[in-house]
């Protein structure tokens, strides 16, 4: 579960730092120069990529599982702890 939970924080991150580019060169105004559109060309297709991975997983359920799995835990770190305080009691 913890490689799922890494892909998919990585592909996000990769994602959304893609976007950020593009959003960059547009606000600089270098998006019509021919660095600026090779920039922009090479970082939507990896943006493409890494979301369009991401979307998968969100369609699959991938993404429903990992969040399950972390809620899970949470719910049970938080039982344990709530046991333990009432046997001090």
């Amino acid at each position: 579960m913890l490689q799922s939970i890494l892909l998919l924080a990585f592909c996000l991150f990769v994602g959304l730092v893609s976007l950020a580019i593009f959003i960059w060169v547009v606000l600089t105004g270098q998006l019509f120069t021919l660095d600026g559109l090779l920039l922009v060309a090479i970082g939507l297709t990896i943006g493409g990529f890494f979301l369009g991975n991401f979307a998968w997983s969100i369609y699959t359920g991938e993404v429903r599982e990992v969040l399950n799995y972390l809620r899970s835990k949470g719910k049970g770190a938080d039982t344990k702890a709530d046991s333990s305080r009432e046997g001090r009691a």
